[in-house]
């Protein structure tokens, strides 16, 4: 931290992500004095297509999760813009049926409000089919769904760059993690009263709003205690999309495609690794295909070379994973802690119906689609204005209030959420 920046302020946001730069917006236009702290450093290249993800990334933290007695890494963002900075970036809206049963009611209307002003703001825009979604979707017809892109041309937009929170007074701070939520008093749960940095450091604040995503945030809620023995179940009952990858080697439409040059340093304009998806209900589970346009290392600098694959996730899973203190002053995921084997069996259905139609034999590889959410869900830990329930002077505004998981990727909904949770917290003070 500067020396310059103050010890006090009115609003602390914790994290430069797409919910941390719309909420620090926002709250700014309304006239509170807002300080966003970023823990990352670096900044992160703006080039369209890029996903720096890949070993020796200077702009994500790689969280180790386990899955199905396997060990995943689950980058995620630690740059402005958060994991919108280095994701594909895609724009998907969640259905109104997605959120009729999420509390406080009217989610559907106040979702398309939110989405409404997060679409003037990040302008995604469709791009073409490349040809491997093309084929998919000649194979799948009246299934296929086209994905909005946030990018310019060569450029990619992230909710720091389409929310410019400095532009509104936003004072930010680069490379400053917090530890922990301060307490007045000393007493954990009581009322919140600022944050106590990485180094020691502490800022006082009047509120603080917690947008590091829902492993980050669930660390620190965990961390600062707020957890189940304070009667916030944080981190349990978490959800994921599951994913498998087929290998497309036997697939006419440039599938097999192996260790060509990273066009992340070598190609002139990166393409789009989703340009469409391919929906289907096979015995009411919803699956996506995801007719990926290259192989994983041609967009991921370092990465060691990849079959080309596309991707078959299960969109509507039963089973919930969870988010725990690890003895170790971080925290476990496990992304399948309380399973379901009919999502077994549904995404195995699915897998078979995918190589039927495609004509190919490749075994699955297990994967996740980098969705995970509801670490602090509304209606259990956060009320509906994202208040962390029982506590005073600290809400939540990232995917870790997600009551349910949406049966799409959840950028678009991150910023439309919250878009809301902005509106709310810039009218309603802390006390």
């Amino acid at each position: 931290m500067t020396p310059d920046v103050p010890v006090r302020a009115d609003l602390v946001v914790v994290g430069a992500g797409p919910a941390g730069c719309v909420v620090a917006r926002r709250a700014a236009e309304a006239g509170r004095e807002v300080l966003l702290l970023e823990a990352g450093a670096a900044e992160a290249s703006r080039r369209a297509g890029l996903l720096d993800v890949g070993p020796g990334s200077q702009v994500t933290v790689n969280h180790r999760a386990e899955s199905g007695g396997a060990t995943l890494l689950l980058p995620r963002g630690s740059t402005l813009g958060g994991s919108g900075a280095v994701n594909g970036g895609y724009c998907a809206a969640a259905r109104p049926a997605d959120l009729s049963g999420w509390p406080g009611g009217g989610w559907p209307r106040r979702y398309a409000v939110g989405l409404g002003r997060a679409a003037e703001r990040l302008r995604p825009r469709l791009v073409p089919a490349d040809p491997v979604a093309a084929r998919l979707a000649a194979v799948f017809p009246g299934r296929v769904e086209s994905i909005a892109q946030a990018r310019r041309g060569g450029l990619r937009v992230t909710a720091y760059q389409a929310w410019d929170p400095a532009g509104a007074g936003v004072r930010i701070e680069r490379g400053t993690g917090v530890r922990r939520i301060r307490w007045q008093g000393g007493r954990a749960g009581g009322r919140c009263d600022g944050v106590v940095l990485a180094d020691g450091r502490e800022i006082a604040a009047r509120e603080v709003v917690l947008c590091a995503g829902a492993i980050g945030t669930a660390a620190l809620l965990l961390d600062s205690g707020i957890g189940p023995l304070s009667g916030h179940p944080v981190g349990q009952r978490t959800e994921e999309h599951p994913e498998i990858l087929l290998d497309l080697a036997e697939f006419p439409a440039g599938g097999g495609t192996r260790g060509g040059p990273c066009l992340a340093t070598a190609g002139p304009v990166l393409p789009s690794l989703l340009s469409r998806v391919i929906r289907l209900d096979i015995g009411g589970a919803g699956i996506e295909v995801r007719p990926y346009s290259v192989p994983m290392d041609r967009v991921i600098p370092g990465l060691a070379p990849q079959p080309h694959r596309i991707g078959v996730a299960l969109m509507t899973p039963s089973g919930r994973g969870e988010i725990v203190p690890d003895g170790r002053g971080g925290v476990r995921v496990v992304l399948d802690a309380h399973p379901d084997p009919a999502d077994a069996i549904a995404l195995g259905a699915a897998a078979d119906l995918v190589r039927d139609s495609l004509g190919i034999s490749a075994p699955a590889v297990p994967s996740t689609s980098q969705h995970l959410s509801g670490s602090a869900r509304m209606g259990e830990v956060v009320d509906d204005s994202g208040r962390v329930l029982g506590v005073a002077g600290l809400r939540v505004a990232d995917a870790s209030v997600f009551p349910s998981l949406p049966r799409c990727g959840p950028y678009y909904s991150v910023l439309a959420v919250a878009e809301d949770l902005a509106a709310r917290i810039a009218v309603e003070r802390p006390w």
